[in-house]
């Protein structure tokens, strides 16, 4: 099986390069995720991407975070900290205590996030 072009940064294709490394079948590493094997395939094949809840494991699986920019930001942080702990946008909102379209502005690093929010965000990651 053909490894992935070496140009293709894609989750898909770092999925896959990973996937061959190991020498596992597609199978054996939805079975890892927990998984189906359609659902493996779709983010092989750029078709989804996984749920919150399990790139953590894909964090894991890939030995970096395929989702962080290596940037400070706050749209960074939010996402970073929801992958780390497996929560949804409605699920942090309720955390910390604002709308999910908030958190949705947060994570698209649109201007009208007030500091305060900033704030109980930022006292949350230090907890």
């Amino acid at each position: 099986m053909p490894l992935p072009d070496e140009n293709d940064k894609s989750l898909g294709a770092e999925l896959k390069r990973r996937r061959l490394a190991l020498e596992w079948t597609q199978q054996e590493t939805a079975n890892h995720f927990g998984v189906l094997k359609d659902s493996y395939q779709n983010w092989e094949w750029n078709q989804y991407i996984p749920h919150i809840r399990n790139r953590k494991k894909v964090v894991e699986f890939l030995g970096y975070n395929y989702w962080d920019d290596g940037s400070d930001s706050l749209a960074n942080k939010c996402l970073l900290y929801r992958i780390e702990h497996g929560l949804t946008i409605s699920e942090l909102a309720d955390l910390i205590g604002v709308s999910c379209g908030i958190i949705k502005r947060m994570e698209n690093a649109e201007e009208n996030v007030s500091l305060e929010i900033e704030s109980l965000f930022s006292k949350l990651t230090l907890s």
